[in-house]
């Protein structure tokens, strides 16, 4: 059974916006430098070049997949101007979110350490500050999975019909903000079923995710209709190794791979050879973590593998921040 959420102090209630503030400044500090290239020209060229007519029609024929993100940067396009910065602050201001979701999430269930680290980390992580300064929807997809996992966990506490409404809605938008994240579904089911294991949870869950990938079914419909887009996608390989294990969360950063390996390895050790032990809640924050890394990733390569190449690092994005919370758990019992 999951255990109760760890009391928070007054002090620290302001954690997830001093996190949320320091991400979006590490993201866009730089964020006006760098030339736009040929995906963010293509945002720009759909959300501010093109009239919502114009931009229907086209997404009846391309791009359907980034439909609610290019929709939403059409209503940022006439508040700013779209220049580099002005066109990457989104990405950067919700990598701000979601690190300052990781805090939230993380003390549900661990220690306010654990929490920040994982928040800080977040705003750090290779991965991140890439997503972070591109006018790309990927750092919206890694909001979108922080906070629906927070929704999920609050849900399944309060088992009350208009917050389980409240995460049908939010989970299906974030499907319609990138297709991807209804991979998310099975990560929150298996959890569910394995730390809370009550029926009445369990069905309210699937019938709310029933209900609301049954209402997206005709966006991921058509956006699998348009598949050939990314025909550049290379074949599953060798290299894919390399993709999956490093540059999925730490881009091109050998530094950050080692110093977070040697972490990882070392609180392993701790946990197998010393009197240090996972509580339960840690253990709870891990197992999702993990589920969190690993259902994705194999459900794409896989899908790569047997059907149609469609895997890329940038496309798993929204799996990074199960990295930093990892990370974060080990950071939480090396620090005790």
């Amino acid at each position: 059974m999951i255990q109760k959420p760890v009391a928070t102090p007054p002090r620290a209630l302001l954690d997830p916006l001093i996190v949320a503030v320091l991400a979006a400044i590490v993201s866009l500090a730089g964020a006006g430098r760098p030339s736009f290239w040929y995906d963010e020209a293509a945002t720009i060229s759909a959300s501010y070049s093109r009239s919502l007519t114009q931009l229907w029609q086209m997404l009846g024929n391309v791009d359907a997949v980034e439909g609610l993100y290019y929709l939403l940067m059409h209503g940022w396009f006439t508040v700013f101007p779209p220049t580099e910065f002005w066109s990457r602050a989104p990405s950067g201001l919700a990598i701000g979110g979601a690190a300052a979701g990781l805090v939230v999430l993380g003390k549900q269930f661990s220690t306010r350490t654990v929490a920040l680290t994982s928040g800080f980390v977040c705003a750090i992580l290779p991965r991140a500050t890439w997503a972070g300064i591109e006018a790309r929807p990927y750092a919206l997809s890694m909001m979108a999975a922080v906070w629906l996992t927070v929704l999920l966990v609050y849900a399944a506490r309060r088992d009350s019909a208009w917050v389980w409404l409240s995460y049908g809605i939010a989970l299906a938008v974030s499907i319609l903000l990138d297709v991807y994240l209804a991979l998310m579904s099975p990560v929150h089911l298996v959890f569910i079923c394995l730390f809370w294991r009550s029926r009445h949870v369990i069905t309210c869950f699937a019938v709310t995710t029933a209900v609301s990938v049954g209402a997206v079914a005709p966006v991921v419909i058509a956006a699998i209709g348009q598949a050939h887009q990314i025909s550049w996608v290379a074949p599953i390989g060798h290299r894919t190794i390399e993709d999956v294990a490093i540059q999925q969360y730490f881009e091109r950063s050998p530094p950050f791979t080692i110093v977070s390996a040697l972490v990882v390895v070392t609180a392993v050790l701790l946990w197998l050879f010393t009197s240090a032990r996972l509580s339960e809640s840690d253990r709870q924050l891990l197992t999702l973590s993990v589920g969190w890394l690993v259902f994705p990733t194999a459900a794409i390569v896989a899908w790569s593998a047997l059907v149609h190449p469609i895997y890329t690092p940038r496309y798993l994005s929204f799996t990074a921040p199960a990295i930093a919370l990892v990370l974060g758990v080990c950071v939480g019992a090396l620090a005790v």
